[in-house]
């Protein structure tokens, strides 16, 4: 496996290699079909030295490798798409171009190849190869190792193994035997491919240097050793070969030949795809249920971001910022999510005329590296775990779908997207997502409630009902770690406040007080190293984190995880905020220090508690995503509530009339401190000041006035609020303000008043 340097020629194979670099490359394998199994077998068979085995590279998935190289040939002969590259043995393995044809290159490497591969292989007439390995795996990870069976019917299992009659196959191209006597289980060859830019520099540094040298040297040299010279004559006499058996076929049965597992799979796709035509026409002519869609842009680490969300917090889409293109989780708010852009201060690019544009698939974009993967949306399953359709390249203009129904759906859904496909073709998808869109089609995998996973110990679990604790150890995605790609904008975890300024400001947010940094311990929830800001009450970065971001989300299905959230905001509120809490007030832990198991107890209440901007929707979920007033209702603590234009008029806890939600937490926070205060004061007469009768939100025991400003946006208000303001200096009265803003320091704001 060569180093990445320069494109040279490797007189000992006879093909002019394309450097890789096991460590950054992507491995890939190929398509491999019935008429290229005898290649395939005899290469992989003439590689198999023990010799030739070496430690597999850091992003190899296996146990051991055989370093190879092979051939690249472009295939213009290809029906199946013209720019098919074929995975070849060397020259010096005999035989014609066709007789060493191995495999395709799946249509998603040919972006990276085809051109480049194209260009060096005309200009310079010599063949071009890269390097890759084949993939060992240890016997004893094969669970074919641990049968237990006799010779005998082992015999009899190689044999099947090998194919019906005894022949290889696509699926076990080297016997168990073979195998067993090798000493490694054989898996796929793989190719190593440098990114798209890279190969095009490589091509165009060597072909540069390959005119320069031709301008020096004008007379014609022989082509190097190894050379195929005899390509289109090749492709002539298969082409012959090929057409006198279709002929006969003809014929004598009607047909033009024998029907292939490439045939059946082709046909299989395009059975599958036609009937969602029809369930594409009752998607599009039904509603969405996003609403109130808004746009909002969040810069992280220089990352900058900008989504389009609903009224509950829920991306319905992001457009990809600088340039686009706009994608959505549901292709029907296309308009509505343009209409936030433009009040966002943000011009995506778009046809004139959506409604010309009006047969689109349900289906998504997914924008990642160099391409576009099209994923076709099913209810309750994860973006991730959607099907693909298709892709498409932006570079090239290319179009590629996997069956001939989904060519003119997914062309209207990229022209929605602001782009023309210059050229549409159909193509098989790689083995991956061949795998892929299988286990989608068996299993689909439902988007787990679980968002991010905790380490809570036993002991400390206790403090929840038992039902509610397996949320407190459950892990994202059925048990596989969080993604932490390489790149994310998020800091590292350091549980050490002097060196991380995100842990420090999470503690001190919870606890209102400046970190001890000289004091440490164990964090009381799960036992990491932690600091703390009370005396006592360790909390490491890790739990901070959850207690501020939750590890539930909402996925627009109810089940379990349901129920230990209305349980967590109701203990919350029981405990804590005598009443429903704001999402504000989450922020900041209200409980008495002196009673570590009650601060413990809330914090683990937060970790229970969805917050409305963390949720992910599964495609056409059973309901939308709630909102933060909507959980309250649903935890049945604003049974009485009232919209108004004003907002939800409620009581409080107290009994006390509240007319938004806002003024009730204020409300539900002095009683549950125990704060004497009287609703709706009425201010003194003044002849100029107060001519109407203003009253205050409440009047504390010392005669103190407190007014809650919800809307100071609107200038009737304001004014209003500036004559009361007015009004309390000229008679000497105190007067106390509180905002939305407010909400988490509640405690300092009325500290002259708490016990």
């Amino acid at each position: 496996m060569s180093r990445r340097d320069t494109i040279r020629y490797a007189s000992d194979v006879g093909l002019l290699m394309l450097p890789g670099d096991p460590a950054k490359d992507f491995a890939s394998s190929f398509a491999v079909f019935d008429d290229s199994v005898p290649a395939l077998r005899s290469y992989l068979l003439s590689r198999l030295r023990k010799e030739a085995v070496r430690p597999a590279p850091p992003k190899a998935q296996c146990d051991a490798v055989i370093p190879v190289r092979v051939g690249l040939v472009p295939r213009p002969d290809n029906d199946y798409d013209t720019r098919a590259v074929s995975v070849a043995a060397p020259p010096g393995h005999g035989g014609s171009v066709l007789d060493r044809h191995m495999g395709y290159l799946y249509s998603s490497a040919l972006h990276v190849t085809s051109e480049s591969i194209r260009r060096l292989t005309e200009e310079t007439g010599t063949p071009v190869g890269c390097h890759g390995w084949i993939e060992l795996y240890d016997l004893e990870s094969d669970s074919r190792f641990h049968d237990e069976y006799d010779d005998d019917e082992a015999d009899e299992y190689d044999t099947a193994e090998a194919g019906a009659d005894g022949e290889p196959s696509r699926d076990e191209l080297v016997s168990w035997a073979e195998q067993k006597a090798f000493g490694y289980s054989i898996g796929s060859v793989r190719v190593l491919l440098p990114e798209r830019q890279t190969v095009r520099a490589l091509v165009d540094a060597y072909l540069a240097e390959h005119q320069r040298e031709a301008e020096r040297n004008p007379e014609t040299e022989p082509a190097p050793d190894g050379v195929e010279r005899g390509l289109r004559r090749a492709l002539a006499e298969r082409f012959a070969v090929r057409l006198r058996t279709g002929l006969s076929h003809r014929a004598a049965g009607g047909g033009w030949g024998r029907e292939t597992e490439r045939d059946r799979a082709r046909q299989r796709r395009d059975a599958e795809a036609r009937p969602l035509l029809g369930a594409w026409e009752t998607y599009r002519n039904s509603a969405h249920g996003f609403r109130n869609l808004r746009a909002v842009t969040r810069s992280v680490f220089q990352h900058t971001r900008i989504l389009v969300l609903d009224e509950s917090g829920v991306e319905v889409g992001q457009y990809h910022h600088p340039h686009g293109p706009l994608t959505l989780v549901d292709e029907r708010v296309r308009a509505e999510a343009l209409d936030a852009l433009r009040a966002h201060g943000v011009e995506a690019g778009a046809p004139e005329d959506l409604t010309a544009l009006g047969d689109f698939p349900d289906a998504m974009v997914v924008v990642g590296g160099d391409t576009w993967s099209i994923r076709l949306s099913k209810p309750g399953v994860a973006r991730k775990a959607l099907a693909e359709a298709g892709w498409f390249d932006p570079d090239s203009g290319t179009l590629t779908v996997y069956a001939a129904a989904f060519a003119a759906p997914l062309t209207v859904l990229l022209q929605r997207h602001g782009v023309q496909p210059l050229l549409v073709t159909r193509g098989a998808p790689r083995e991956e997502v061949e795998w892929h869109n299988l286990r989608a089609a068996v299993a689909p995998a439902e988007i787990s409630p679980v968002s991010r996973s905790s380490r809570v110990t036993a002991a400390v679990q206790r403090l929840i009902p038992e039902p509610h604790r397996r949320w407190l150890a459950a892990k994202p995605d059925g048990g596989r770690s969080p993604d932490a790609s390489t790149g994310s904008p998020l800091p590292r975890l350091v549980d050490d406040a002097a060196d991380n300024p995100y842990y420090r400001r999470a503690l001190e947010g919870l606890f209102a007080a400046p970190v001890n940094l000289a004091e440490r311990g164990p964090c009381r929830l799960c036992g990491r190293p932690a600091q703390s800001a009370r005396p006592g009450l360790f909390y490491c970065h890790g739990c901070c984190t959850l207690a501020r971001a939750g590890v539930l989300r909402d996925t627009g299905n109810d089940g379990p995880w349901t129920e230990a959230m209305v349980y967590a905001l109701r203990r919350l509120a029981e405990i804590e905020f005598s009443g429903p809490p704001s999402l504000a007030q989450l922020d900041r832990v209200c409980v008495p220090f002196g009673d570590p198991g009650l601060v413990d107890e809330a914090l683990l209440c937060r970790f229970l508690v969805p917050r409305p901007g963390s949720a992910l929707l599964s495609h056409h979920p059973v309901r939308p995503a709630r909102t933060w007033t909507e959980w309250l209702g649903h935890a049945e603590l604003l049974t009485d509530g009232v919209r108004t234009s004003m907002g939800t008029a409620t009581k409080a806890t107290d009994g006390h009339l509240c007319r938004s939600l806002f003024e009730r937490h204020v409300d539900d926070f002095l009683h549950h401190w125990g704060v004497a205060h009287e609703p709706e004061p009425a201010y003194p007469r003044h002849p100029e000041l107060n001519t109407t009768g203003l009253r205050a939100d409440w009047r504390l025991a010392d005669g103190t006035f407190v007014e809650a400003l919800g809307l100071m946006t609107q200038e009737a208000y304001a004014a209003k609020v500036a004559r009361k303001r007015e009004l309390a200096r000229h008679h000497g009265l105190r007067l106390v303000t509180v905002t939305a803003e407010d909400l988490d320091r509640l405690p300092e704001v009325f500290a002259d008043w708490l016990p």
